[in-house]
């Protein structure tokens, strides 16, 4: 028997009046089920965050004590804040020496004699490439 021919014979079938007694008994039953269920809305306010955390409190709670352990590291752990430096300032002599052995180093290993020479230093030069003029009015 296909699904077509069930609901064939569905149709032409004529629908049974409920007894009236039936009725009762069915409301009867619901309403005491009613009863005896925990309703879903609780108006406590306290209560939403157990519900949040009910399929699972330990991963919860493991959650939250990682989260102190770290935050309790970093703060004990934190360096005290240093003063900014100017960019102009100039540097420890050890940190130019190391940097200079360091170029050196480089050089040798690169093995290009231009990469040894030391780099020329630094002459300001004007902002503009045209030239200064002297307007006398």
């Amino acid at each position: 028997m296909n699904p077509d021919d069930f609901e064939k014979r569905l149709e032409h079938q004529r629908l049974r009046p409920i007894p009236g007694a039936w009725r009762g008994e069915i409301l009867d039953a619901a309403r005491r089920a009613r009863d005896h269920q925990p309703s879903t809305f609780n108006p406590q306010p306290a209560s939403w965050w157990r519900e949040l955390l009910w399929p699972c409190p330990q991963a919860w709670a493991g959650l939250a004590a990682v989260w102190v352990l770290i935050l309790a590291l970093n703060s004990v752990t934190r360096e005290p804040a240093r003063s900014a430096r100017s960019p102009n300032a100039p540097r420890a002599p050890e940190v130019l020496m190391a940097l200079r052995e360091h170029r050196r180093l480089l050089a040798e290993l690169i093995g290009s004699p231009t990469a040894a020479e030391q780099p020329k230093p630094f002459e300001p030069r004007p902002r503009s490439e045209r030239s200064q003029r002297i307007v006398a009015a």
